[in-house]
């Protein structure tokens, strides 16, 4: 196993307390139905994020919002970066949900 990399277990506990994300082969993934005005701030946002644990994940704009895909490519798959962007995501995102009150 290459190093850093995380088991099928630890990958399963991680996506239990993650909402909305899922597996993907060696990627995790999530898709976010936004509307095509938020994608610029949203990808920089997420962009701020990852940029403070030097990762990158791939950010793909679709017909219904905007698809976050995140993989260790030097360790071949997920880790525990991985883990921790997904999570800063769901906080940028938790963030960006209008006020209903």
């Amino acid at each position: 196993m290459a190093k850093g990399l995380l088991t099928d277990e630890d990958i399963d506990t991680a996506l239990a307390a993650l909402e909305g994300w899922r597996r993907e082969g060696d990627a995790l993934l999530k898709d976010v139905p936004v509307t095509p005005d938020s994608h610029g701030w949203l990808t920089e946002a997420v962009m701020n994020e990852a940029a403070v644990l030097d990762h990158h994940p791939e950010i793909e704009h679709t017909s219904d919002g905007i698809r976050f895909r995140l993989s260790t490519h030097s360790a071949g798959g997920v880790t525990a970066k991985d883990v921790e962007l997904a999570a800063r995501i769901d906080h940028v995102l938790d963030g960006a949900a209008p006020d209903r009150g």
